[in-house]
């Protein structure tokens, strides 16, 4: 229970006055006070302990059926996915084909916004940028349990460097800002270089994405996540000059309500998403045209 109608009405997304006046109306109806009114809120009485362990098991025994007969529907599920469009761009994107194919009865819809997710409104399955608003109901996970923000660069940029470099080095590279980013350069700096006091600005964009394309055609380093650098330094696209001297912070988190988590078509989508990668691996430069890492 929430202990307010306030807080209740916000999760119904309807007033408090509305859930006032329907819990009027019930007690009315029973002839029984349902709720003790607080200065600070409302406490159940002992009918409306009761009363609430009834609903809730008769709601419960309801999902379940709901669930069970949902699971077992040769109709084609739908599940929608709302993600960061860095992380649909770089992860989901490329790998939608194949899980379509693996799963014809699974109908994926996308859409890549920054906005909180709405699960009240045919939201499934959320990967976040920066931890979601709290919500009853709601199970939110870190993508990564060790997400750290590492500057990268194209191989190129470095050719003939000894990696990885002295922090004091930022100052002979352009540097890629991405303006909406959970940290910056200037945090970077400020920990491993404070006494770099010039360094060279470059690119100002609004997506990781954009910023990690930049700093692969070689304009510039970028700071970013590791979630989202790991294929690229995989596949040997970009490599982090600096070593592992990163920042640590928790910027993507996978969200799925608890009331659709156990869908057979969901928890499929889910496990997909846990399985792209081992985001928490180290990160290592690759030789860059013959330098030493």
């Amino acid at each position: 229970m929430h202990g307010s109608f306030a807080s209740a009405a916000q999760d119904l997304s309807i007033t408090a006055s509305a859930v006032s006046h329907a819990v009027q109306t019930l007690e009315e109806a029973l002839g029984t006070l349902l709720f003790e009114r607080a200065r600070r809120g409302v406490v159940p009485t002992e009918a409306g302990v009761r009363l609430y362990d009834v609903i809730r098991r008769s709601f419960g025994d309801i999902d379940d059926e709901l669930c069970t007969i949902l699971d077992q529907s040769s109709k084609q599920q739908v599940v929608m996915i709302q993600s960061a469009p860095s992380f649909a761009a770089i992860w989901i994107m490329p790998r939608l084909p194949a899980f379509l194919r693996a799963n014809p009865g699974i109908d994926v819809r996308l859409w890549a916004v920054h906005q909180a997710p709405d699960f009240s409104h045919s939201v499934d399955v959320a990967v976040t940028y920066g931890r979601p608003p709290a919500s009853a109901g709601i199970v939110a996970t870190p993508i990564s349990a060790r997400e750290r923000y590492m500057p990268v660069c194209s191989p190129k940029l470095v050719e003939g460097w000894t990696l990885p470099l002295p922090a004091n080095d930022i100052e002979n590279f352009y540097l890629i800002q991405n303006d909406v980013s959970l940290t910056s350069w200037d945090e970077w700096i400020a920990r491993f270089a404070p006494e770099c006091g010039n360094p060279v600005r470059g690119l100002r964009l609004d997506r990781a994405f954009m910023t990690l394309s930049a700093a692969e055609n070689g304009l510039g380093m970028c700071i970013e996540s590791t979630v989202l650098i790991h294929e690229y330094v995989a596949q040997g696209k970009l490599v982090c000059p600096f070593g592992e001297l990163a920042i640590e912070a928790q910027a993507h988190y996978l969200s799925v309500p608890k009331s659709k988590e156990r869908l057979q078509s969901v928890s499929t989508v889910v496990e997909w998403i846990k399985g792209f990668a081992d985001f928490d691996a180290p990160m290592e430069a690759p030789n860059a045209g013959g330098a030493a890492v």
